[in-house]
């Protein structure tokens, strides 16, 4: 039997982009978000809680609290019976009580089979400054389980602090880049035969990062360096 894909959004190409220029995909540190998933468990009483990024074929655990077996950084398919994946079509939460009674997913494979772990769903879209909506903070419980209106507003203020973090992050990362091409430029400039190398040597040393003479030998004839 074939898998369907689940609906894409319709700013996907888009919103894809911004989804890999937080670099959060190959390199999932869940150190910053953590506290969030938390914070989103304490406050809902779910057993579970976990924020992902979504490129454009895979759901990307980037932290998660009450459920062991979603690591950080592991993946899945953005299937149809992918739930977080329709979490994306809209700007308001998919929120479900009992997923068992609901019309749509109580037609959901684990629930057609009797082996059902999770009935309690609420999935909250994570929405950057450009209105792209780049993950999900969804939380699961055994049992079924409303939200109050206070604790939703609660955690939409939770995904806007996280979207909020993502932009800063992109944002300091392009200062960073802009800043590194302005220094590798003015660094040329002072001598045209001074490599990219070089230059990777030169800011090892301002790093204070201990380099081999030998390798540093350019720059101390250069004079931008001395031999300690």
């Amino acid at each position: 039997m074939t898998v369907k894909l689940a609906p894409r959004p319709a700013n996907e190409e888009q919103r894809v982009k911004a989804v890999i220029k937080t670099g959060l995909i190959d390199a999932p540190d869940n150190t910053a978000f953590q506290v969030y998933c938390e914070l989103a468990k304490d406050i809902t009483g779910f057993d579970t809680a976990s924020f992902s990024l979504f490129d454009a074929d895979m759901q990307c655990n980037i932290a998660n609290v009450g459920d062991d077996d979603d690591k950080p950084g592991s993946k899945g398919l953005r299937h149809e019976n992918n739930i977080c994946s329709y979490v994306l079509l809209d700007t308001e939460p998919l929120l479900m009580e009992d997923m068992s009674k609901d019309p749509i997913w109580k037609n959901h494979p684990e629930f057609l089979k009797g082996n059902a772990e999770w009935y309690g769903y609420a999935g909250f879209p994570v929405t950057n400054k450009d209105n792209f909506a780049l993950g999900t903070l969804c939380m699961l419980h055994r049992s079924p389980k409303a939200l109050n209106e206070n604790q939703i507003s609660l955690i939409k203020k939770i995904t806007t602090n996280i979207a909020l973090l993502i932009d800063s992050q992109v944002a300091q990362k392009e200062v960073t880049s802009q800043k590194i091409l302005e220094a590798l430029i003015s660094f040329q400039k002072y001598d045209e035969s001074l490599n990219i190398n070089d230059f990777k040597m030169f800011i090892s040393i301002i790093s204070d990062v201990s380099v081999d003479e030998t390798e540093a030998s350019s720059l101390i004839q250069k004079g931008l360096c001395k031999s300690d």
